[in-house]
């Protein structure tokens, strides 16, 4: 982790599973992610079900290019990943459509119950 380091979250609705793991199966052809998670829940702060996507500075550009083919009318949130939970989610994030509002209660209980995080 680190600053050159980032996430992007894909909301997709409980209707949209075969999408998601579509586009899952195609995002692990492009090579530009080092990790890859399909959450078909909301998990951790996040409102619906999510694809996951991390990726470096590097592949930046190329990502948010990518990802813009492949969203439609979806909602897209990037952030960097420092290991600050709280201030990768609020500061200098990126959303690609509509913004979606996040659980900050979660972030005041994982500084309680550190087993809640997400990312361990």
């Amino acid at each position: 982790m680190g600053m050159n380091y980032f996430h992007a979250h894909i909301y997709f609705s409980s209707t949209d599973l075969t999408y998601a793991q579509a586009l899952k199966g195609h995002a692990v052809s492009t090579n530009l992610f080092s990790e890859i998670k399909l959450h078909e829940s909301a998990v951790g702060p996040h409102p619906t079900g999510m694809l996951e996507l991390h990726f470096n500075q590097a592949n930046y550009e190329p990502v948010i290019t990518w990802i813009e083919s492949q969203r439609a009318d979806r909602s897209v949130l990037v952030h960097q990943d420092t290991g600050d939970d709280v201030k990768d989610h609020t500061n200098g994030i990126r959303w690609l459509g509509q913004n979606l509002t996040l659980n900050f209660d979660f972030f005041e209980q994982i500084k309680s119950r550190p087993e809640l995080r997400v990312h361990q």
